[in-house]
């Protein structure tokens, strides 16, 4: 049976809608809080006639109308959806993200009874940290977050020129964890640093940037096999962000044995707009001029795109169909 890999090239404002904000936060005028404690939070929500809220999410909640009105809902996705209530209608609603509009001629007015998560649901996340010894005995920083005992699939999550893989993937943060989605999803979750990355050994070269893109390959395999025998499992899904999409790119078509799915976010660059990391790239004795000590970067001047671009040739030569 012939092996292939699952490209899924996930927008980055898609994520980011996935870590939606609160209500109460983004639209502080229709959203007020009337009661909070560890078990339930109770909004009042109040949309005038032509009000538009920014996405935002709800957990798990019971909606009870006090007017009559009608709203539409849009999903990060784009999905429209069209409700219509009467004053003293009540309904249970499931998790949802979305922005909500007042479509109609009357006041939208209603309470919201929103679930928090029990002690025991909150205590079963653990989060263990932990190194896998690499090529030439580096020292490479794992990890490990599961929920619960019924982890399916492993997933590695591998940053790209960003933060390091915990502050990108594990913001201590209510609500901004894509780690803690992900394992709460029913995935065992790993997020890894290549060398020089976070708490993982320097680059020989430098305590900033990794080494160049075999060697930070190197790092994801070592990783990776380590994950496999330690979960007794033939394969993982293999997600990169940003330039960390280009070297799970490059892992995984070289070892497609090993990848179940690959999942690249805000990798395949090809917008002609302003770069903020422009300067940071620039040799500072000669502005405007790329500064080759940037590690495993590269000045890429045609075909995908027309800036400075973490793009390695043998990337493009062996890029997945």
């Amino acid at each position: 049976m012939p092996r292939s890999v699952l490209l899924l090239h996930v927008l980055f404002c898609s994520l980011s809608a996935a870590w939606a904000q609160d209500p109460v936060k983004v639209a502080p005028q229709n959203y007020k809080v009337l009661l909070e404690n560890d078990r339930v939070r109770v909004l009042e929500a109040l949309l005038k006639p032509s009000d538009r809220t920014p996405q935002h999410s709800h957990p798990a909640r019971v909606v009870y109308s006090l007017s009559d009105h009608s709203a539409i809902f849009r999903s990060p996705e784009g999905r429209v959806t069209h409700s219509v209530s009467k004053a003293g209608d009540t309904v249970w609603r499931d998790p949802v993200i979305h922005s909500e509009e007042n479509d109609g001629k009357a006041d939208s007015h209603a309470i919201l009874v929103e679930f928090k998560e029990s002690p025991a649901r909150a205590e079963a996340l653990t989060r263990s940290d932990y190194f896998v010894t690499g090529e030439s005995s580096s020292r490479l920083f794992v990890r490990h977050v599961t929920f619960g005992s019924n982890q399916q699939l492993p997933i590695l999550l591998v940053p790209g020129g960003s933060p390091p893989s915990e502050v990108l993937f594990d913001l201590p943060v209510a609500g901004y964890s894509l780690a803690d989605d992900l394992a709460r999803m029913g995935l065992d979750v790993f997020l890894m640093n290549p060398r020089g990355w976070g708490k993982s050994t320097p680059a020989p070269n430098s305590a900033e940037a990794v080494g160049d893109f075999k060697q930070v390959t190197a790092d994801i395999g070592s990783v990776v096999g380590d994950i496999l025998r330690n979960t007794g499992q033939a394969r993982l899904v293999l997600f990169g962000h940003a330039s960390g999409g280009l070297w799970a790119a490059m892992y995984a078509t070289q070892h497609q044995d090993n990848v179940a799915a690959l999942v690249l976010l805000n990798s395949m660059y090809g917008v002609d707009a302003p770069w903020g990391l422009r300067q940071s790239f620039e040799d500072p004795n000669h502005p405007g001029t790329f500064d080759a000590r940037a590690g495993p970067y590269r000045l890429h001047s045609g075909g995908i795109a027309r800036r400075l671009e973490p793009i390695d040739p043998s990337f493009q030569q062996g890029r997945l169909a």
